[in-house]
């Protein structure tokens, strides 16, 4: 099948014994910082850790199959011959398509529909090119504020993880009261959704290229809670252009603190990643997404990564090892970042307290949201 970058047509991937991506003669954009442009075959046992990026997964995944299983055989090269055109991102399988909607941002967090997510994935499903277990899609709405239409990824959550939109939606708060960088996000109205804007799509339309770590480290999808935080900064060391390194190096660290202090088990290698426009002169670390209690669900959960070579809650002195061997930020840098995860926690949790609501179950959920939270760490 054809492999576009953007709008241009890159090269064609083939399934014989193995998976092979061969660049075209002419090709101008790479497809990925770890497969540069070469005239030998880039092969793999299993498809390329840059394809398997954004397939779907858990429910989107089956919806998807059960409609096509009848007319396509559905593992990796029949979804990507599916959703192809539409997956998420600047890298297009087979052509492009360009995806039409009427609908506005305000009907998804102002409606009353009980079923509204049910309803979207009807319509959106097959154009939902997206990774990730928890139930999203990929759509486009009107912004009533900019009255352009603009891009976004919404996710619902299933019966054993109640109120998992709020949780994000105060984690991803405390992530900005950090001074982290996130995408746009919102919550509808009866708590059902979480909306987040898309941050790989540039005004004038065109895709920045993103990776995530399981691609950076040659992994993939299932691989995701393999490797160490140590790896994803010597990665962010590699691949972040210079003058962004240093900051992306801190923010990185800002944010493993954050997992500590929220309890967020789920910071795998999906869940960071890098963006640029051209490759690496201007490669920067991406937005932070995707953080959530996850305690609240798993009473033990443990961190998605090993840093020290083990996966735990881990000791102050841990995170000052690793933020001078590993990140080389001074005492003082590390001081600071503590103190400003410190302050962000509290003024979020000001924020859960003071946020009204007449559901008692809602009320139950944010007190215990809150009683997982940390704001230091155990002696």
């Amino acid at each position: 099948m054809k492999v576009f970058v953007n709008s241009e047509e890159v090269g064609h991937l083939h399934r014989e014994e193995k998976y092979v991506f061969n660049y075209s003669t002419d090709a101008k954009g790479i497809i990925s910082l770890t497969m540069p442009i070469r005239s030998e075959s880039w092969t793999s046992e299993t498809l390329h850790p840059i394809f398997q990026m954004n397939m779907p997964e858990g429910a989107l995944r089956e919806v998807i199959k059960n409609h096509f299983s009848k007319i396509e055989k559905m593992d990796d090269m029949g979804f990507l011959k599916i959703i192809g055109p539409y997956v998420l991102g600047r890298v297009k399988f087979q052509e492009i398509a360009i995806s039409q909607s009427n609908l506005s941002l305000d009907e998804i967090l102002n409606s009353e529909k009980e079923n509204l997510f049910e309803e979207l994935m009807e319509r959106f499903a097959i154009r939902s090119g997206v990774s990730g277990v928890q139930p999203k899609l990929l759509l486009t709405a009107q912004n009533k504020t900019t009255m352009h239409f603009e891009h976004y990824i919404v996710k619902s959550w299933q019966a054993e993880y109640p109120q998992l939109a709020l949780n994000e939606y105060f984690c991803m708060r405390a992530i900005q009261h950090a001074g982290l960088e996130t995408p746009e996000f919102y919550i509808n109205d009866d708590l059902s959704l979480f909306v987040m804007k898309r941050f790989d799509i540039m005004e004038n339309g065109k895709y920045l290229g993103f990776e995530d770590m399981c691609v950076l480290t040659g992994r993939g999808t299932d691989d995701k809670y393999e490797g160490s935080y140590e790896e994803v900064i010597r990665v962010i060391k590699d691949v972040v252009s210079p003058p962004h390194r240093k900051r992306a190096i801190k923010s990185l660290f800002t944010a493993l603190v954050m997992n500590h202090f929220l309890r967020n088990g789920d910071g795998h290698l999906k869940n960071y990643g890098v963006l640029y426009e051209n490759d690496y002169e201007d490669a920067r670390l991406a937005p932070i997404y995707d953080v959530i209690t996850t305690t609240c669900y798993i009473k033990k959960d443990i961190p998605a990564l090993r840093m020290s070579d083990a996966k735990l809650w881990w000791k102050q002195k841990t995170y000052k090892t690793f933020a001078k061997l590993s990140c080389g930020l001074t005492d003082k840098e590390y001081g600071e970042v503590i103190q400003k995860c410190q302050n962000a926690i509290a003024i979020t949790k000001k924020e859960i307290q003071s946020y009204t609501c007449k559901d008692e179950k809602v009320k139950d959920f944010l007190v215990h949201l809150g009683s997982c939270w940390r704001d230091g760490f155990e002696r």
